[in-house]
């Protein structure tokens, strides 16, 4: 159909790591060698499993463009997800699949994946977890109530002994 689509991830050297609950952007560029017009629909993507591509893993949003591209032009579009940060870590691999959806002018659709590889997801160490904090602040709370009882144990069972009374004889 004389189209040529590439793909490119500004933000991301690697192209098969990608960090969870972070917004990943990708260009799409569209370049049309034909003769007749095309229109972009739209661009959508998701994590598939790797062994079976009917197993969708993660969709992600489907951006439509609906913009006519004409012949000897090239468009570039640009395209947002966010990888779940569920996924991240481990050495679990999702094949990442981009689609890009357009038509000819007779109404002829046509499917084109330009970045369909295998991925991974990683757990983005953003320096402060509250999670930890908590555990933290709980384990002092325990060990301050250890403190407390152990010390009033102690004061019960030494600091308050009835004195006796030593007489002394006429």
């Amino acid at each position: 159909s004389g189209i040529n689509a590439e793909y490119g991830f500004p933000k991301h050297a690697d192209e098969t790591m990608f960090p969870g609950g972070k917004v990943v952007k990708a260009l799409i560029g569209f370049q049309n060698n034909g003769d007749k017009s095309f229109i972009v629909d739209n661009v959508e993507g998701g994590f598939r499993y790797p062994m079976d591509y009917n197993y969708v893993i993660q969709n992600f949003t489907s951006f439509r463009y609906g913009r006519e591209v004409a012949p000897g032009v090239t468009q570039t579009f640009l395209y947002m997800f966010v990888p779940s940060e569920q996924l991240a870590g481990g050495s679990r691999t999702f094949s990442l699949v981009m689609s890009l959806n357009y038509r000819g002018e007779d109404g002829t659709l046509f499917t084109d994946s330009p970045f369909n590889e295998t991925v991974s997801v990683y757990e983005v160490d953003e320096g402060f977890d509250t999670e930890i904090f908590f555990m933290y602040v709980l384990l002092a709370a325990l060990f301050a109530l250890l403190l407390f009882g152990a010390s009033t144990c102690c004061l019960l069972l030494w600091g308050r002994r009835p004195r006796k009374t030593i007489e002394t004889g006429t």
